[in-house]
Formats: C-alpha cells, structure tokens, sequence
C-alpha cells in the first residue's frame, strides 16, 4: 500500500512539472573502434502533461562491431515509455522508465529480437550559462542477453530552440547465443528541443 501511495505521488508531480507539450530531437555521429567506424544516431521525443501516461521517445543507432575479419551488426531501434520525476526543479532532470531494445541483424538470428531494459536519464543545468551535463543509463536484457549502454554527455544550447551535444558512449551486449560485443567511443551531433 506504501509503494502505491508513493508511485502515485511520483507520478502525480512528474506530471505537475511537465512540459504542456515538449518535441525533442536529436542526430549525430558515433564514433566507435578508436574513431575508425562513424556510425549515425537520430532520436525523436515527445512529451505532454496527462497524468499517468508516459512519454515517449525512439532512437534510431546503426552500429556495427568489428570482431577479427567479420563485422557484427548491432544496429537497433530503442522504444523508450518514461515519466519526468524533475523538470528543470533546482536545475534538475530527472526521467525513468523502461526501454526495449529492437535488433534486427538479418544475417545473424542469434542476436535477433527484443530486449527490455531499465532506462534512467539525469541532468544538471548550469544557472546563467547554456551549459548542462548528465547521463543515461539502460540496463537488462531479459533472459537471453545482458545489456549495459551507458552514456555521459555536455550538452551546448546558446539557442534558445537549439543546442550542441558531445560526449561518451559505453555499450556492452552479451547474448547467450552470440557472445559478448564491447562498441564504445566519443560522440558529437545537434539537438532542438520545443
């Protein structure tokens, strides 16, 4: 009974400091295999202020890992629902909920399907600058796999509808049946955010 009271307090000011309608996207370059490979991102979120319903957001990674002479694909779409726990409160925010991870490497069935996972993201605004940093967390995998993406990034948004983003990236994907992949590298792309 405790938990319900404080899920439902959570998310009743989740929704109290919620955009009344929000758009975000973003786009830009994964540089994985000490900068060798240049793989592309895009990513679109929307948010609203109906109690209870989750925003949404979908990101789009290719992504191919080179292992000896092959090269693995782990492109994949990811489908995030989540709730804003914090906007913008002390200059903080803070999102969870829960991704799922869709893989579809035609050339390899072992690491085909979907994969739910944990999703945590957190940001620090610095007062009077353009300037905020903070991370993303995904983690799971469910019962065939193991999946850790972690990312810290500096976000730049002299404008007031746009910005710049650069940081560092970290995934790690073991499945049961294919093994374990470790793509990891700096990233650079833009962003607007209405």
């Amino acid at each position: 009974m405790k938990s319900a009271l404080l899920l439902s307090t959570a998310l009743l000011a989740s929704a109290a400091h919620a955009d009344v309608l929000g758009l975000t996207a973003e786009a830009g370059s994964f540089m994985t295999n000490d900068a060798e490979d240049f793989n592309s991102y895009f990513g679109i979120a929307v948010e609203h202020p109906i109690p209870l319903i989750p925003n949404f957001r979908l990101q789009h990674q290719t992504l191919e890992e080179k292992v000896g002479s092959s090269t693995i694909d782990l492109s994949h779409n990811d489908y995030t629902l989540y709730y804003e726990f914090l906007d913008g409160l002390l200059w903080l925010d803070l999102d969870a909920g829960v991704s799922f991870r869709k893989i579809d490497d035609a050339g390899n069935s072992n690491i085909d399907g979907t994969y739910p996972l944990a999703y945590v993201s957190a940001y620090i605004s610095f007062p009077g600058t353009a300037l905020s940093v903070g991370g993303e967390v995904k983690t799971g995998g469910g019962s065939d796999a193991d999946i850790n993406d972690t990312t810290f990034k500096i976000k730049y948004q002299p404008l007031v509808f746009a910005g710049l983003e650069a940081g560092y990236r970290t995934v790690t994907e073991d499945f049961d049946s294919a093994g374990k992949y470790e793509p990891k590298g700096a990233f650079i792309g833009v962003f607007v955010d209405f």
